[in-house]
């Protein structure tokens, strides 16, 4: 029978949800260190998580596993008392401390101090007092702050894992809404249909339990339809818990207020001014933005971070800093109700505008990497800027989002990027300078994105209010949107002629980078084209990006000399410069043409013989490639395709699926290792291994045509044609999303990775 285990842990009346990794990180912990602090804020869950952990490690705790809860203690003085109230010590002298460590002196248990954080100072010397007249006693602590004492190990307690936009499936979060809801109203099931909405739920609370248990009291009155509708103003649905809970658990609101009103003046202040944050913030961008006056801002945001209202944590050698939504609204409240949050919007406006405006420079020279990667990781907060720039000062924004082409041009923020322009565009009805610039950088990512009704009106009306405009300098830019225009509307002599022209004035007026974007695509358009030139035009910029230091356009420079030496048959030099170009262009995260890279390389060396290493970069090639939009695809279409029929031949198709298979499975820095020849080849899978995951995906694309629908198979007869998803829509009078659909669903059921293995498999089966 098992032996009854000590202490004083209450009975659980709900169900403990997740925390799998927590618990198990914990029960590692306990044995090595005599003082182990969860730390989180209000509303994380510490209070749940250390009884859990109570009952899981009880048995190594012969003398029990006591909890004491200090929420309601408000004097410093009654911890020790307390403490010693909860082992059932009586309370026979006036030095309680003496008695409570003599008591302690020989046992060998687990005490659990639960909500330190508004006691931390007693908390802390009552602690270092126990470890160190105690051989055997550990304390587990929660709270808001660390203990600070030596030997104390911290243990941040993270959110709830919710589950990633897109990804269908079960997480932490909402089982425990599902099952808090449950309780709350025994009516409310868990269906295909309230799924999605719950999950949306789930992620907007962020998978703070508090605010997930409180929400799903709310399925009382409420459809999940609503608690999602309302959720923008959280903090006034979420008002009222159950009457037998802890007074600071009655409201998320009550939870956040605790902190802030544990907090200094400049804490709070500072706490109040972050709020306009969005997606995490750096020391740098602190300063910019927060004023405290005679405060110290490192002070306060260390204060902030000790009682975990803001988390930390390091991107590479760089400290970010954040809140949880809940925590931020609580503080966006406050600032409102200050009167500050103008001036504090104007100042986070004003620090991002300048990041984007560096971009003037930094896109074609050497400072692109760290422009850009700043960029990717405050993404979020430049949205915030514009969006808040849009209401306030809609001129300086215009010009923001302009500058900003290269960024949403480059990093797969094409749709975005415009309906940015679109909007400012909308805003900014003057006729002016900066209007201009906007409606060529408009035109432009119109053009990218297929949409060649709009980017012609764009670079009409760009091109009129040029002409009324004095010292205009949009015309090389002009140039270079008619011949994006052009290509895709299937004139590629005028596009090239285009391109030329833009070359020509770009160089006149000194604008570097649109010289070196002219540059760039006339070659791609006198590759297609054939035409004269080519390999001029690709040393030419190769000149220009090396002089300038850039990693981007060098990287695109090095891919079109490459290119260029590949089409000329040399085949060493094209190896070299397409190796050159992958690792300058694996500098940055989300490059759309990193992707074109592993394909020249991959031309390249099926040209010298390898055509199954040839097949790998391909497959590593298509997994890279997360957009369909690409300046190269007219080359990739009308070279591509050749030198993918060349490997298949040569390979045979269970080979060349697998090799492609292989390289569509790499991981982006195995990858790159593998071009880079750093690595060999992933070892092939045996034949009677295969069908895990290759040779089984073949045999249902090899299998009958009716694992299609004959709408699936209208969609793949137009995807092997080389068709756009909006050209699919148009033949088949479908919205593109439907398109979209239709190809997903193929590659499901084919069990493919790209539009290529569908095309093939079409061609197979005489579709």
């Amino acid at each position: 029978m098992a032996r009854r285990v000590n202490g004083n842990l209450p009975a659980e009346v709900t169900s403990f949800v997740g925390r799998r990794d927590e618990l198990a990180t914990a029960k590692r912990l306990l044995p090595t260190t005599r003082v182990l602090t969860l730390l989180g804020p209000g509303g994380m869950g510490k209070t749940r998580l250390s009884r859990q952990i109570g009952q899981l490690v009880a048995r190594a705790f012969p003398d029990g596993v006591w909890l004491v809860e200090l929420a309601d203690l408000q004097d410093p003085s009654l911890v020790t008392l307390s403490v010693a109230e909860a082992l059932n010590l009586s309370d026979e002298t006036t030095a309680p401390l003496p008695r409570l460590t003599e008591f302690l002196a020989d046992k060998r248990l687990l005490l659990i101090l639960d909500n330190c954080e508004h006691l931390i100072e007693a908390c802390a010397t009552l602690v270092g007092r126990i470890i160190a007249t105690t051989p055997d006693v550990r304390v587990l602590a929660t709270s808001r702050e660390v203990l600070g004492i030596p030997g104390e190990q911290v243990m941040p307690v993270p959110p709830l894992a919710v589950p990633d936009h897109g990804v269908p499936g079960d997480s932490d979060a909402l089982q425990l809404f599902i099952e808090r809801a449950s309780a709350a109203n025994p009516e409310f099931t868990l269906t295909a249909g309230n799924r999605a909405v719950l999950t949306e739920i789930c992620r907007r609370l962020e998978g703070m339990p508090l605010a997930l248990e409180l929400a799903a009291l709310r399925l009382r009155m409420f459809t999940p339809e609503q608690i999602l509708h309302r959720l923008d103003d959280t903090m006034g649905l979420l008002s009222a818990g159950p009457r037998t809970a802890p007074e600071r658990q009655q409201t998320i609101e009550g939870a956040i207020r605790w902190s802030y009103n544990l907090c200094t003046p400049a804490e709070q202040r500072l706490w109040e001014q972050l709020s306009v944050f969005s997606g995490g913030f750096d020391i740098e961008a602190a300063e910019a933005v927060c004023e405290l006056g005679s405060g110290s801002l490192i002070d306060a945001l260390t204060g902030l971070v000790d009682k975990s209202v803001v988390m930390q944590r390091y991107d590479g050698d760089t400290a970010r800093f954040s809140m949880l939504e809940p925590i931020r609204q609580f503080a966006a409240d406050r600032l409102r109700e200050r009167g500050d949050a103008a001036a504090v919007r104007g100042r986070h406006r004003k620090h991002y505008r300048e990041l984007a405006m560096r971009g003037q420079t930094a896109y074609w020279t050497s400072g692109d990497v760290v422009w850009f990667r700043e960029l990717t990781r405050e993404h979020p907060n430049l949205r915030a800027a514009l969006r808040s720039g849009l209401e306030d000062d809609p001129l300086e924004t215009i010009a923001t989002v302009t500058v900003l082409r290269p960024f949403w041009e480059h990093n797969r923020f094409l749709s975005e990027g415009y309906r940015w322009l679109t909007d400012a565009l909308a805003r900014n009805p003057e006729p002016t300078a900066e209007r201009a610039k906007a409606l060529s950088s408009a035109a432009s990512l119109a053009a990218l994105l297929g949409d060649q009704e709009s980017a012609a009106g764009l670079v009409t009306e760009c091109l009129e209010l040029a002409a009324t405009l004095p010292n205009s300098d949009i015309m090389a830019e002009a140039a270079l949107d008619r011949s994006l225009l052009a290509f895709a509307t299937g004139d590629r002599q005028r596009s090239l002629d285009l391109g030329r022209s833009s070359i020509a004035l770009a160089a006149e007026n000194g604008q570097h980078a649109i010289e070196m974007d002219s540059h760039a695509f006339s070659f791609m358009a006198a590759m297609v084209l054939e035409a004269p030139g080519r390999t001029e035009l690709a040393h030419r910029f190769l000149e220009l990006t090396t002089a300038s230091g850039s990693h981007l356009l060098g990287g695109l420079a090095l891919w079109t000399v490459g290119i260029d030496h590949w089409r000329l048959g040399d085949l060493e030099a094209s190896a070299e410069f397409h190796r050159r170009a992958i690792e300058q262009l694996a500098l940055f995260d989300r490059c759309v043409w990193l992707s074109s890279a592993f394909e020249g390389l991959a031309w390249t060396v099926s040209a010298n013989g390898d055509h199954l290493r040839a097949a790998t970069l391909l497959g590593a090639a298509e997994s890279l490639q997360r957009s369909t939009i690409r300046l190269a695809h007219a080359i990739t279409v009308a070279v591509g395709d050749k030198e993918l029929l060349k490997m298949r031949d040569a390979l045979g198709e269970d080979a060349f699926r697998a090799a492609f298979g292989a390289g569509a499975n790499m991981p982006l820095s195995e990858a790159i290792d593998y071009a880079l020849g750093r690595t060999v080849a992933p070892a092939p899978e045996p034949e009677s291994a295969a069908p895990k995951r290759v040779a089984r995906k073949s045999a249902v694309a090899a299998s009958e045509t009716n694992v299609l629908t004959r709408r699936e198979k209208d969609v793949a007869r137009l995807v092997a044609a080389g068709h756009s998803n909006k050209r699919i829509a148009a033949d088949l009078v479908i919205s593109i999303r439907t398109a979209e659909t239709h190809v997903e669903h193929i590659l499901t059921k084919l069990g493919f990775t790209s539009r290529t293995q569908v095309a093939a498999w079409a061609h197979e089966h005489a579709l």
